[in-house]
């Protein structure tokens, strides 16, 4: 992530380089707020790209609003893509910085009992695998934020084979996004913590933030896992963006994205607490 440069003197910036069991390693930035006392809750960000692209600037942008106005310390995670290296390679790599995060907190001074994951679109897959794989480990997670969200490998719903010619992302894209991270495995039957939509018992998991686009072939995958997760008991804030597209934010000043950027803050400085 070198080509982005900081564009608020008050977010401080860091890059670190994490080391996996097999001897692979990947980077992550942590921003964090001038002046914030710690402990600071955190956010993992796992940032969209079909899997297969890496962090963009109005990724990292977007991030250091979150540190600024919610006031923590966010970690971006430049994890291993699709194209070289399929699934679980990635998600390794995201659920491995949460493990890091939580064995260096001191270090980092990271409270671990405010730790939240995030991501839009593919990384919105990512952390909704992270959250169900941090149940099954026993981490409590005090949020996951899923922005316009991957949940669903066979793409069954409606939207998902309704929106064949939509702008950015459209049904043919997202079948092929699947097929490439999966590779030669069953759509239909994807491992565990792949396609979070497949799992059946979402009881436990950490409250939710889903938000939606209205023209996005993963609309309704979204709103199905929002059911889902109520259903389970667990607490859900919903956000049904209105005349929107995948990636809708790209338009920074549209009113929209005005309203969702504060949206997604207030939801977390929510759950962080005082």
């Amino acid at each position: 992530m070198p080509f982005w440069r900081s564009i608020d003197a008050r977010v401080s910036r860091s890059e670190q380089r994490i080391q996996n069991a097999d001897g692979s390693s990947f980077e992550v930035t942590v921003m964090r707020p001038e002046g914030r006392e710690e402990p600071a809750p955190a956010v993992l960000y796992y940032h969209g790209g079909a899997f297969a692209f890496g962090c963009t600037s109005m990724h990292l942008e977007s991030c250091e609003r979150y540190a600024l106005e919610a006031n923590c310390c966010v970690i971006v995670v430049d994890f291993r893509l699709g194209p070289a290296n399929p699934f679980p390679c990635g998600f390794d790599d995201c659920y491995r910085t949460l493990d890091w995060v939580r064995e260096n907190a001191a270090e980092l001074g990271i409270d671990v009992a405010r730790i939240a994951v995030m991501g839009d679109s593919s990384g919105g897959a990512i952390a909704a695998g992270v959250s169900q794989k941090a149940l099954d480990n026993g981490v409590t997670l005090c949020a996951q934020v899923l922005i316009y969200p991957v949940l669903d490998s066979d793409c069954r719903s409606p939207s998902a084979n309704q929106f064949s010619d939509t702008p950015i992302w459209n049904a043919g894209s997202n079948r092929g996004m699947w097929k490439m991270y999966l590779r030669d495995v069953d759509a239909a039957n994807p491992p565990a913590y792949a396609s979070p939509g497949h799992r059946d018992d979402l009881t436990g998991l950490a409250a939710a933030y889903v938000e939606t686009a209205e023209f996005d072939p993963l609309r309704d995958e979204a709103m199905d896992y929002a059911d889902r997760l109520e259903e389970h008991g667990v607490e859900v804030h919903r956000n049904p963006t209105k005349g929107t597209i995948h990636v809708y934010e790209i338009s920074s000043d549209n009113p929209e994205t005005i309203r969702s950027m504060t949206e997604r803050v207030t939801y977390l400085r929510k759950r962080f607490g005082p």
